[in-house]
């Protein structure tokens, strides 16, 4: 894995940072589940910080840009700008953070002002929710940890073992406490390397054969570095999947803690919409 030098890092940031730029406002975009700001800016870079001359439209305009400020900084997407007022308020009143509310995500009833029971994970899934999270943190762990080896995880085709290897030695992955088998050994008989390193007689002679070549110290730099691209991949994806996996947990659990708190959905004073008719 070639990774940039002194030389070429410029040349990097000026690729990585349109794209850091591109991805805030795609986060800003999904954040909010409006394309306000991107309008807005948009606007601003057509025709500056000229007023909308029309105050009704301004009103419009001012309203859009309050309620996209309430979704980003509470992260609760709510329908409209009286439906943040009343969640604002109903929070204040009963000691509930707007942080909770966001990582309640969609198990929460903005609009209601109470949890949606029904959906509600049970207890086995946030469970298996919790050990898929743990299983993919120890992957990463690992994965990073093995990114800096300088050893590669090869196989011989013929008889399937699998084992690491360097441009002079080569070990069994199988038992971990196995002797290894370098160059130097290959002088001595199959069979006293077999007995010391656990691998077969035919393994020796196939390994000893590859050691010797003139060809290994490329191929084993290949190995190496097409190894730690993969490992590169498997970091960023377990990532991904622990980022995805905490979040669904976390909504779970904010959820059911807030469930059992048993809070009054409706606002005092607040009242009932009534249809009487003629």
């Amino acid at each position: 894995m070639d990774f940039p030098n002194a030389s070429n890092i410029s040349s990097v940031f000026g690729v990585i940072t349109p794209l850091l730029f591109a991805g805030a406002f795609l986060w800003v975009v999904l954040r909010t589940e409006s394309r306000h700001v991107l309008i807005s800016r948009l606007w601003q870079l057509v025709y500056g910080k000229q007023e909308i001359s029309d105050p009704q439209v301004r009103a419009f305009v001012d309203e859009q840009t309050s309620l996209i400020s309430f979704r980003m900084f509470a992260g609760v997407p709510v329908a409209s700008l009286q439906e943040a007022h009343q969640l604002i308020e109903w929070a204040k009143l009963n000691g509930v953070e707007m942080r909770t509310l966001s990582m309640c995500g969609e198990l929460f009833d903005s609009n209601l002002c109470q949890v949606k029971v029904h959906k509600l994970p049970s207890r086995f899934a946030q469970a298996w929710r919790l050990f898929g999270l743990s299983i993919a943190l120890a992957v990463g762990v690992l994965s990073v940890v093995s990114l800096f080896s300088s050893q590669s995880l090869l196989s011989l085709k013929s008889t399937d073992r699998y084992f690491w290897a360097s441009p002079t030695e080569v070990k069994p992955l199988w038992p971990l406490g196995a002797a290894v088998l370098g160059v130097a050994h290959c002088s001595q008989t199959a069979s006293e390397n077999a007995t010391r390193t656990t691998f077969t007689e035919q393994e020796v002679g196939i390994l000893c054969d590859v050691l010797k070549s003139a060809s290994t110290p490329e191929f084993m730099k290949k190995a190496l570095s097409d190894q730690r691209w993969s490992l590169a991949m498997l970091i960023a994806f377990t990532l991904w999947l622990s980022w995805i996996g905490f979040f669904a947990w976390a909504a779970g659990f904010a959820a059911h803690s807030l469930a059992k708190r048993h809070i009054d959905p409706s606002l005092p004073g607040a009242q009932l919409s009534l249809d009487l008719g003629d």
